[in-house]
């Protein structure tokens, strides 16, 4: 049955989904950024300072080494940036959701309001068929 609310509720739950979508995808670039976190910080501590050998080949492996250790905090900022995302699109998603509650309650109670209407309507009907039926009856009898 068709409501007023029948609309909204259907442009709610198209929220509803898309904020969950996002959610989703956010979610995933999380587990993304945090994979190559640990993959460079396998990466920077794998890096061994060389014991001997030339003060070249030492300046090549701090520069390696310092190369590795932005490359790390990168990704660790990375990491945080979408941790707020995500929470930033949780948020969003418990909105949509609230939203989409509401109109729904509403429609439900809307719906009850029709059946009891309907049941109403219903009732006074067969009172009317029974009430003809009762006079009609007597009409025929006499």
């Amino acid at each position: 049955m068709k409501t007023k609310y029948s609309s909204v509720l259907k442009v709610k739950k198209q929220a509803l989904d898309k904020a969950e979508s996002t959610l989703s995808k956010a979610r995933n670039r999380q587990r993304q950024s945090e994979l190559e976190l640990e993959l460079a910080l396998k990466q920077y501590e794998e890096i061994k300072l060389p014991s001997s050998g030339s003060v070249q080949n030492l300046r090549q492996s701090l520069e390696f080494l310092d190369v590795a250790r932005v490359f790390k905090e990168e990704k660790k900022q990375r990491v945080e940036l979408s941790k707020k995302e995500v929470a930033h699109y949780q948020m969003l998603y418990k909105k949509a959701n609230l939203e989409y509650e509401k109109i729904k309650y509403l429609e439900s109670e809307e719906l009850k309001e029709l059946q009891k209407k309907l049941k109403k309507e219903e009732e006074k009907f067969i009172d009317e068929i029974a009430i003809s039926r009762h006079f009609y009856g007597e009409k025929t009898n006499d």
